[in-house]
């Protein structure tokens, strides 16, 4: 899921009620908050740091459970100078292939089982594109302003 809107939305807010509701023996979750100087080796850092090996070159959360990345401002990393996004390119390479490369020795590759991602964003911050091969793996959600009468419901 990709939940899309501007800031006070309650993009965030509805994803973290959701892992609220999960149960904990089975799904675990992780939040990355992305700003305009994540890159994706700080991305993989914090990805390779939430998964164990299990056997080979497989890696996951522990066996029987599932992992969500939340991914809070997925626009917001800085385009370089060819229009690309660095973490946004990695993650489509885990979606889309399951694995990442050592950095330290790239003919070896790890192969990522068991993961899921779930993302927000807003449109009116940061890059106001997101790679389109990326976003085809979401269902995206909008999630618009509160109207005035229910703001005035929920602060009463």
């Amino acid at each position: 899921m990709l939940f899309v809107g501007s800031a006070g939305t309650g993009k965030t807010t509805i994803i973290k009620d959701y892992f609220s509701t999960l149960d904990k023996e089975v799904v675990l979750n992780s939040s990355i908050n992305f700003n305009n100087y994540t890159d994706s080796k700080a991305l993989q850092v914090v990805i390779e740091s939430q998964v164990d090996k299990r056997a080979g070159r497989t890696y996951g959360p522990p066996p029987s459970k599932t992992l969500i990345y939340f991914m809070d401002d997925l626009n917001m990393p800085y385009l370089d100078k060819y229009g690309t996004q660095s973490p946004i390119c990695l993650i489509r390479q885990m979606i889309d292939y399951g694995l990442i490369y050592d950095r330290d020795h790239l003919e070896e590759k790890k192969y990522l089982v068991d993961i899921m991602f779930t993302a927000c964003m807003n449109p009116k911050s940061g890059s106001f594109i997101v790679d389109l091969r990326l976003t085809r793996h979401f269902t995206t959600i909008s999630c618009l302003t509160a109207e005035k009468e229910i703001l005035k419901t929920i602060y009463h």
